[in-house]
């Protein structure tokens, strides 16, 4: 379990990293924006560049957030139960959650393909959508991988009875 903690925690710190760099162009994006549109014309594409970097943004952090457990939960009942039973609500909670995280990878791997075959692309700069679609359908694996392996700790607390693996 070490090595699969290690991974997971490398490869989702590092798609984090690329969600605070898209966070970081999109606050360049909106402040050039506003400087520009007072004695010029604003930046071209800014809605586009805007809503692709808040994809890439809300998709490649949520991996993260899971894995550092920062997403909001209710635990003040369940943190009451015994190990086991805190284990088994826990992997029930976490199957349940891979399953959607999974199907939606799948569906948006599948909207991406759609989206290459048709050569979509945004209207005004003309970028290509597909790749972005990739990216957050990468997110939405990452999601899936960091549930995984909270699965698998879960059904080891119900083995063993403790937390500690």
């Amino acid at each position: 379990m070490g090595i699969l903690d290690k991974f997971v925690r490398m490869i989702t710190w590092r798609t984090a990293q690329i969600g605070q760099a898209a966070l970081a162009a999109v606050m360049l994006l909106i402040v050039a924006n506003i400087f520009s549109r007072i004695p010029w014309k604003p930046v071209p594409g800014t809605v586009e560049l805007t809503e692709i970097l808040g994809a890439v943004l809300l998709t490649t952090g949520v991996a993260y957030t899971q894995l550092m457990k920062g997403h909001i939960f209710v635990g003040v009942l369940v943190e009451k139960f015994p190990p086991r039973l805190q284990g088994v609500v826990d992997t029930i909670v976490s199957a349940i959650s891979l399953f959607f995280a999974g199907l939606l990878a799948k569906e948006t791997i599948a909207f991406g393909a759609k989206m290459a075959q048709r050569g979509w692309a945004t209207a005004d700069l003309l970028i290509p959508i597909y790749p972005v679609i990739y990216l957050v359908a990468f997110g939405f694996l990452m999601l899936a991988v960091v549930l995984l392996k909270d699965l698998i700790k879960a059904i080891m607390m119900i083995i063993k009875g403790s937390e500690a693996l």
